[in-house]
Order: C-alpha cells, then structure tokens, then sequence
C-alpha cells in the first residue's frame, strides 16, 4: 500500500493514509506488530474515538489532499475530557495556558511514565484501526519498543541506542546500553570534553570507569565498576551528563537534515530541495570547514568541485573546466585545436586574432602582392 485514499463523512477533503516510514535515524517510528497493517485502518474524528481504538496517524491542515501525519509511536486511545489530566504533564500544562478549553479539545490517551497526554481538537481527523479489528490482531507491545539516542559533546559522539527511559529521567541518570555500545561508550568517553578526566577499561564482562585519583570527591574509591543484568545490558552513567540526541538541523535554513557518508564519514545533508548545505551536526560552524570536499557531474558532463559545506569551490571548479573542458567544435578550452600555422607555432602563440611574428610577416607581404596586382601599389610581383 504505498497511498491508500480516505473519505471523511461531512468533509469534502480527500485524505491519504501513506506507508508508515522505517525507522532510521531521523524518522523514529515504532513498526506496527507484525499482522497488524494500515489496510485495517479507516478515519474518523477525533471525538468519534473509542476506548481501544488504535491511533496510527493524524493529517496535514488543508487544502487537500492531505496527507497522514503518523504518530511516531501508534497507541491505544483512552479518550477523556480535556482539563482532568491526572499526570500534570507538561503537554496539559502547556495547552492550558494557551487557552485551550474543554468544549474544543479532547485528550485521546492519558501521560505514562515515558509520554505526555495526547491533546487534539475535537474535530481533528484521526486514522485509526477500530477496537473491534484490533482484537483479532497481535496486541501493540509485541512489537520492539524504539530506542532512545544519546550522545556526548554535543552530537561529536554518539549516538547512541538505549532502552526508553521514562520522563523523570535526568542527564545524570543511566541508560541501558547493549555490549557493543558499551564498548563504543568506553572508547569515546576518555576523548569526550564530558568524560576527559575518566579512563574505562574492561575487566573481562566488566566494565570499571574511574576517574583521575587527583578529582576525586571520594579518596581512595576505585571508579565504577558496571556489571551487565540479566539480559547483558549495561547501565551506564552518572559520573557525567548524557545529551539526548535529535537530528542536527540545517545551519542554513534550519530544515531537518538526514545522515549520509562521505568517504566513511558521518555527514548531514539538508532535505531541503533548494538547499545543499552539509554539516556535521555538531552545532560548531567551524567544525563544517573540516567536512570532506566532494565532486558531481552534471547532465552537460560538467565536473564541479563542491567544498564539504556543499558549497561550489569556484576556483576549482573553473581550474579543472580549463584542464579538461572542450569546445562542442572539438577544439580545446585554450582554443589549442592540436594544429600548427605554416611557421610550425601553435595557440596561443599564434591565433587568427594574434599570429605569431612569422605570419604577422607573411601576411603583410602578401597583401602587398594583392595590392600592387591591382594597381594600388607600386612593386614588384615575385
């Protein structure tokens, strides 16, 4: 199903249901059990939500087509009231002071330990899979929870994938962390600004991380030594401040920016269509002068020469056109054709425009022959 068209009783728009995005890096969605699928989806509003209902997805404003907005994680919806939150959370909080009101909004799920409550007009269009389907299908938590992304320094490290935490989390907190990403931890931490006065080395499954004896609030306490849990996850954390990660934007135009390679280097390339800046991500304009410079051909078969930022390196571009471009007659970028003049000189030393000093001559004698043949000029025909 790549769109799927949706009517909307009482409403004249058209809505499309598209496939839900993989997961990558920068879109984090959470995959749908496996057998359950948007084809079992239908679309209603949002006060026409029932307990048990699945919300897959809501959809841009107008004019239509409108297109789905998919939830990043779909839910189970237990609508309520708006104006009755029993988490105080900070999305509640936020509306109301906006001057959001119990007759217009409506709250489809209630604020758990790791999300806010889910507030919407009453009138919104929502894409849901019905109670009465969804009981016939694999239930929600079977499908893998998305990991969180955490990194250090800024994004110049990192990131990297942790178990969900909860929303009382704090930078000081642990993140559980699978044994590669361990040990990736434990080889950029000493490297970090973060962790520069912490060393880490592995004691066969352990893990101690200790810090410079001289810093130490505790003398004579070793470090920490990390151990992995039943399911060999480490908890790591706490003698630092973990930053979680999201997708750097674009310096430029501030539009999201997806990960790409060059020459084995992690990179950020603006989505935008009009934009071709590159970055880092680390939010350190000068850290982007250090990006790799690349080249592209165009549909003339021109080469240019871009510098890491995305930025046309004229000079360069320019010098190579004028190595390598060609005329469409043939005829070389220097106007050098590979041909000689009678006196055996080649461009530029002799051109059409400027001939060389040997046919400079030969064309001053022979208009004097053509002038004294017919009469201009007194001389002597050879």
């Amino acid at each position: 199903m790549a769109e799927r068209p949706l009517s909307l009783p009482g409403s004249t728009d058209r809505f499309v249901l598209t496939d839900r995005p993989a997961l990558t890096l920068t879109d984090r969605y959470r995959p749908l059990p496996d057998g359950m699928t948007l084809g079992h989806a239908t679309i209603v509003r949002a006060y026409e939500v029932r307990p048990g209902d699945v919300v897959v997805a809501f959809f841009t404003d107008g004019p239509s087509p409108r297109y789905a907005e998919h939830v990043p994680e779909a839910f189970t919806a237990h609508p309520r009231s708006f104006g009755t939150c029993p988490a105080q959370c900070e999305e509640c909080e936020n509306i109301h002071t906006r001057g959001a009101t119990a007759d217009r909004h409506l709250c489809l799920d209630d604020a758990d330990d790791r999300e806010n409550c889910v507030i919407v007009y009453r009138n919104t269009p929502v894409a849901i899979i019905p109670a009465m389907t969804t009981t016939c299908l694999p239930p929600l938590d079977s499908a893998p929870l998305l990991p969180d992304l955490f990194t250090l320094d800024d994004g110049k490290f990192g990131p990297y994938e942790a178990l969900p935490v909860s929303r009382a989390w704090s930078p000081w907190s642990t993140i559980s962390v699978t044994r590669a990403t361990a040990e990736q931890i434990a080889i950029d931490l000493p490297r970090s600004l973060a962790g520069r006065h912490l060393t880490c080395r592995w004691l066969h499954e352990l893990l101690l991380i200790s810090s410079d004896p001289r810093l130490r609030t505790e003398p004579g306490r070793p470090g920490r030594l990390i151990e992995p849990d039943a399911d060999g996850r480490y908890l790591i954390g706490g003698l630092w401040p973990w930053e979680e990660w999201f997708p750097p934007t674009c310096p430029d135009c501030s539009t999201d920016t997806e990960q790409i390679d060059v020459e084995g280097e992690k990179v950020w390339r603006c989505t935008a269509p009009d934009c071709d800046r590159r970055t880092y991500g680390t939010g350190d304009p000068d850290d982007d002068e250090d990006l790799p410079p690349y080249t592209e051909t165009d549909a003339d078969g021109t080469t240019i020469v871009y510098h890491g930022t995305g930025e046309i390196d004229v000079e360069t571009t320019a010098e190579l056109a004028s190595q390598e471009g060609t005329y469409e007659d043939g005829q070389d970028a220097d106007g050098d054709d590979g041909l000689t003049c009678p006196n055996g000189n080649k461009a530029p030393e002799c051109t059409e425009i400027d001939p060389c000093e040997a046919c400079a001559q030969d064309e001053d004698e022979e208009a004097a022959r053509i002038e004294a043949s017919m009469g201009l000029r007194r001389g002597t025909l050879d």
